[in-house]
């Protein structure tokens, strides 16, 4: 069945009534971060405003020096794009990997700053429907983003009853001390989640943990069809944001927008019926 509302299209594979009870089953919501909640790559987002703050800002002399290491990485993540647009992955060991060696000796304190200033940069209603989402079931962030960032919407989206985030799952970033302060050194490799059966692997983990057994879970890309699996198999929902054509039969609902609005209203329609 196909609903049409505030001028974008809503996908359903099932019935609503299904859907809906399906929805009412959930004690789990497990949300990707980059290109689903965020815009564009939360990675790229941080490495980007960390350069800005430099350029604008520096708290102490000689930090700009740091500028032309991130530059040569924006380079790079130029031709990353061109690679993808045309098709051509680029594993993601590969990707922490320069990260790293861009971010390397970087300030703590800049990149918590350059942290706490993405989930302002939101798309539009995304902070809005996880707030409605947390308020019907614990919901978090499991991503292949880095937990510096996945740290600032938890402590940053909230709704009417507190906080919408009560955990996450992502790339856990390791500061190295020095004389002068802690630095940006690289993925912690013993927490290092590099595809979509690692964010499926620590959604299970996070559902022993808690005692939760029907997950709903919203993604986009290849890496998010474990999660929407692992949806079907318990009984959840499996939402799937702009997913590419080819991957959009493995939903149970695709959502097409420029922002979440639709994705409020489908979250408003499973819960309550339509306004």
């Amino acid at each position: 069945m196909t609903w049409h509302r505030l001028g974008r299209t809503v996908d359903a594979r099932m019935p609503l009534r299904e859907l809906r009870a399906a929805f009412a089953r959930t004690d789990i919501v497990a949300l990707d971060l980059d290109q689903c909640i965020f815009p564009g790559y939360t990675q790229s987002e941080l490495s980007w405003r960390v350069a800005k703050r430099l350029v604008r800002r520096p708290e102490r002399p000689g930090d700009r020096r740091l500028l032309a290491r991130l530059g040569a990485r924006g380079a790079w993540l130029g031709l990353r794009e061109l690679k993808r647009l045309l098709g051509l992955a680029t594993p993601m060991r590969r990707l922490a990997a320069r990260y790293e060696r861009a971010m390397a000796g970087i300030p703590e304190h800049y990149v918590r700053a350059a942290a706490a200033e993405i989930p302002a940069a939101s798309f539009p209603f995304a902070a809005e429907t996880v707030a409605e989402l947390g308020s019907r079931a614990p919901t978090g962030l499991v991503t292949l983003g880095l937990d510096v960032v996945a740290q600032a919407y938890l402590e940053q989206f909230t709704g009417p009853a507190g906080p919408s985030l009560s955990f996450f799952d992502a790339n856990v970033v390791v500061f190295r001390r020095q004389q002068d302060g802690r630095v940006f050194h690289r993925y912690d490799p013993e927490a290092f989640l590099e595809h979509g059966e690692d964010k499926r692997r620590a959604l299970e983990r996070r559902m022993g943990a808690r005692g939760a057994m029907v997950p709903t879970t919203v993604g986009h890309s290849a890496d998010d069809l474990p999660l929407a699996r692992l949806s079907r198999e318990r009984g959840g929902v499996a939402i799937g944001f702009n997913p590419a054509p080819a991957l959009a039969q493995a939903f149970d609902v695709v959502v097409r927008g420029r922002d979440w609005e639709p994705m409020y209203a489908l979250v408003a329609a499973l819960g309550s019926g339509w306004p």
